[in-house]
C-alpha cells in the first residue's frame, strides 16, 4: 500500500510542476536558458540535460519556436561533447527544421554553425565548409551580426587547423576589437590563434597570447579551455627548451583530464611528456609515455571511426523514415481522392435513380467503405511490419558494430576499447563495498597482467602464423582458469589483462599459480610440432591500501601490477609476483610510489607475494 501512495504523490507533484512550467512567462524561460548556457560554457555537464529538456517542453507548449531552437542547439552541443554524435545530429536537424519553418535567419545561421562543428569533430571537412559558407551568407543579411561573425571565424579557423592550413588559421582567427562578442568566443579565438603560432614554431607569440588570457581570468571558469591553455603552455616550454617546466605543466594537465572526456588532450600531453623526457635523457619515462600516447591515439582513432559510422547510420535512418512518410502521405492522398470521387458518383446516382434502387446503392456504398477500410488496414500493417523489420535490421547492425569494436579479432577476447568503456562503472559498483564499516574480505578488484615468455622467439622460429595459434590457445587457457564474472582483455601483443572482482587477495595466489601451471603443462601444437611455453604474471589489488581506498587510482594499481610482471621476468620467468602494502601506512604520493616501486620494495615499505623466493629488486631499466 505504501509504494502506491508514494507513486501517487510523485505523479501529483510532477503534474503540479508541469502546470507551473506551462504557464511560466517566456521571459523567465529565456533567463533560465541563458543561465544554463553560461553553465555549459564553463563546463559541459550531463546534469544540465533534464533542465534543458524541461525548458524546451515549456517553449513548445507555448509555441515559442526561437526558444525551442536555442534549447535544441544547447542540448545538442552537450551530447556532442560526450561523443553522442548520432543524438547530436538528430537534435541539430530538429533545430534546423524549426528555424526554416520560422524563417529566423539568426537561429538558422547558428544551427549551420552547430552542424559544421559536428562535422569538424567527425573530420567531414568538405561538408563542414559548406555549412560555414551558408552561415556566412546569412550573416551578411543580419544587422547585429558581430557575434555570429565571430563564431564563423572561430569554426573557420578550427577547420583550417584540422586541415593543417596554419597560416590561414591565423588569418581567420583574428579577434576584432568591437563590442557585442561573448568573452568565451574571444578566448577560444585567442587559444586557436596561439595554437596556430605553436604549430608554426612561433612560441613567443603564443606565450604572449596565453599571458593575456591568464590576465583576463576567464580560463579559471572554463575547464576545457583551461586544459587547452595548459597543453599549449607545456608546448611553449618544450619549444623554448624549458623541459622541466614542460613536464610539470603536462603532468598537471594529465591530472586534470582523468576519465575519457578529454582523450585528445591526454594524447597531446602524453606526447609532450615523451618528448620532454627524451630531451633530458630519461628514455625510460619517454618510452612509458610514448606507449600511453599510442594507446590513447588508438582509442581516439577507433572512437572517430565509430562516430563516423554512427553518423552514416543516423543519416540513412533519417532518409529512410522521410521516404516512408512521404510515400504514406502520397498513398493516403490518392486514396482520399478516390473515395471522394466514389462518394460523388454515389450521390449523383442516388438523386437520379428510383427509390427502389436506393437500398442497393446504400448497400454497395457500405461494402465499398468496408473494403477500403480493410485494404487500408492491411496496407498499414504491411508498412508497420516493414518499418519494424528495418528497425530490427538496424539494431542488429549496431549490435554487430559494437561487438566488432569491443572484441579482439584474433582471440575473441575483449579489447582495450571495451575495457576503458566499462572499468569506471565497474569500480563505481564495487566502491560501496569498500566504504562500509565492516569491509568484506573478498571485496577487492585484482588487476593481473599475464605475458607469454619468449614469444618473439616463437614468431622468429616458427612464423607469425604459429604465434597466432599460440595466442588463441593461450586465450582459451585463460578462459578455463577464470570465472564468468572476471574481465579478460587482450592488452596488446602477447600481454593479457585479467580483472577479478570480488576476489580475496589470498585466493588471487591460487588463480595465478593455476594459470602458470596450466600454461607450463599445455602442449601447444603447431603444424604437428609441439611448442612448450611459459608465462610471467604480475598482479596488484584495488584498492591497494584498504585503509586509504582513494590513495591510488586503478591506473596506478595497473602500473604496480605491470611492475610485478617485470620483477617476475627479471627474476626467473615462468613465475608470478603480486605487489601489496607493507605494515606501515603509505604517506608518499601515488605517482612517487609507482615510479619508485623497486626502492619501496627494497626498503620494505611495499611487499610482494610470489612463487619465487629469490626475487630481484635491483633498479634496472625495463
Amino acid at each position: 500500500m505504501q509504494p502506491a501512495v508514494v507513486s501517487l504523490c510523485i505523479m501529483m507533484s510532477s503534474l503540479i510542476t508541469f502546470c507551473v512550467f506551462a504557464y511560466e512567462p517566456s521571459e523567465q524561460i529565456q533567463r533560465n536558458l541563458n543561465a544554463l548556457q553560461t553553465s555549459a560554457e564553463q563546463d559541459y555537464d550531463l546534469f544540465l540535460l533534464p533542465e534543458i529538456r524541461a525548458l524546451r517542453e515549456q517553449a513548445r507548449a507555448q509555441g515559442n519556436k526561437p526558444l525551442q531552437i536555442k534549447a535544441l542547439l544547447l542540448e545538442g552541443s552537450i551530447v556532442q561533447h560526450f561523443g553522442e554524435f548520432e543524438d547530436g545530429l538528430d537534435l541539430h536537424q530538429q533545430a534546423l527544421q524549426l528555424a526554416e519553418a520560422d524563417n529566423n535567419k539568426f537561429l538558422k545561421a547558428n544551427t549551420y554553425l552547430a552542424i559544421a562543428h559536428l562535422d569538424i569533430d567527425l573530420e567531414s571537412y568538405e561538408l563542414a565548409q559548406r555549412y560555414l559558407d551558408k552561415a556566412s551568407l546569412l550573416a551578411e543579411q543580419i544587422d547585429d551580426n558581430a557575434q555570429i561573425k565571430a563564431d564563423i571565424s572561430l569554426w573557420q579557423s578550427r577547420l583550417n587547423m584540422d586541415r593543417g592550413a596554419y597560416r590561414l588559421a591565423l588569418k581567420s582567427s583574428f579577434v576584432p576589437e568591437i563590442s557585442g562578442i561573448r568573452q568565451e568566443t574571444i578566448a577560444q579565438l585567442k587559444l586557436t590563434r596561439s595554437w596556430a603560432h605553436l604549430q608554426l614554431g612561433e612560441y613567443l607569440q603564443a606565450k604572449q597570447i596565453l599571458d593575456d588570457l591568464d590576465d583576463a581570468g576567464y580560463l579559471v571558469q572554463n575547464r576545457r579551455m583551461r586544459i587547452m591553455s595548459t597543453v599549449q603552455r607545456a608546448r611553449v616550454a618544450l619549444q623554448s627548451g624549458d623541459f622541466a617546466t614542460s613536464i610539470e605543466l603536462a603532468q598537471a594537465g594529465l591530472r586534470d583530464t582523468l576519465g575519457t572526456r578529454f582523450l585528445l588532450f591526454q594524447s597531446q600531453l602524453q606526447w609532450l611528456l615523451a618528448s620532454a623526457h627524451a630531451q633530458i635523457g630519461d628514455y625510460q619515462q619517454a618510452h612509458r609515455y610514448l606507449k600511453r600516447y599510442a594507446v590513447t591515439e588508438q582509442s581516439l582513432n577507433l572512437q572517430k571511426r565509430n562516430n563516423k559510422l554512427l553518423k552514416l547510420e543516423a543519416q540513412y535512418s533519417l532518409a529512410q523514415q522521410k521516404q516512408a512518410l512521404n510515400e504514406l502521405e502520397r498513398d493516403n492522398a490518392q486514396q482520399a481522392k478516390q473515395i471522394m470521387a466514389h462518394q460523388q458518383q454515389i450521390e449523383n446516382a442516388r438523386l437520379s435513380q428510383q427509390r427502389w434502387l436506393l437500398i442497393a446503392l446504400l448497400a454497395f456504398t457500405l461494402v465499398l467503405v468496408f473494403y477500403w477500410r480493410w485494404q487500408n488496414r492491411r496496407y498499414t500493417k504491411l508498412l508497420e511490419s516493414q518499418v519494424a523489420q528495418r528497425t530490427e535490421e538496424l539494431a542488429e547492425r549496431n549490435k554487430r558494430l559494437q561487438t566488432l569494436s569491443f572484441t579482439d579479432s584474433l582471440t575473441g577476447l575483449s579489447n582495450r576499447h571495451h575495457f576503458f568503456s566499462m572499468i569506471d562503472s565497474t569500480i563505481e559498483v564495487h566502491r560501496q563495498k569498500w566504504q562500509v564499516p565492516q569491509r568484506q574480505q573478498n571485496a577487492d578488484l585484482i588487476f593481473v597482467i599475464v605475458d607469454i615468455d619468449h614469444f618473439k622467439n616463437i614468431n622468429d622460429s616458427f612464423g607469425h602464423a604459429a604465434g597466432d595459434i599460440v595466442l588463441q590457445d593461450f586465450a582459451e587457457i585463460l578462459k578455463q582458469c577464470t570465472r564468468e564474472s572476471d574481465i579478460l582483455v587482450r592488452w596488446g601483443g602477447e600481454e593479457f589483462l585479467l580483472v577479478m572482482p570480488d576476489m580475496d587477495r589470498a585466493a588471487a595466489h591460487e588463480v595465478t599459480e593455476r594459470i602458470r601451471r596450466q600454461v607450463e603443462s599445455y602442449p601447444f601444437v603447431v603444424n604437428d610440432q609441439t611448442i612448450n611455453c611459459t608465462c610471467s604474471i604480475g598482479f596488484a589489488p584495488f584498492p591497494f591500501d584498504p585503509t586509504q581506498p582513494d590513495k591510488l587510482s586503478w591506473e596506478h594499481v595497473l602500473e604496480l601490477a605491470d611492475g610485478g610482471l617485470y620483477l617476475a621476468k627479471e627474476s626467473h620467468r615462468n613465475a608470478w609476483v603480486g605487489v601489496h602494502t607493507g605494515d606501515e601506512e603509505m604517506q608518499s604520493p601515488a605517482e612517487h610510489v609507482v615510479q619508485n616501486l623497486r626502492s619501496y620494495l627494497q626498503a620494505g615499505k611495499l611487499k610482494t607475494w610470489s612463487n619465487l623466493s629469490d626475487l630481484i629488486y635491483a633498479c634496472n631499466t625495463r
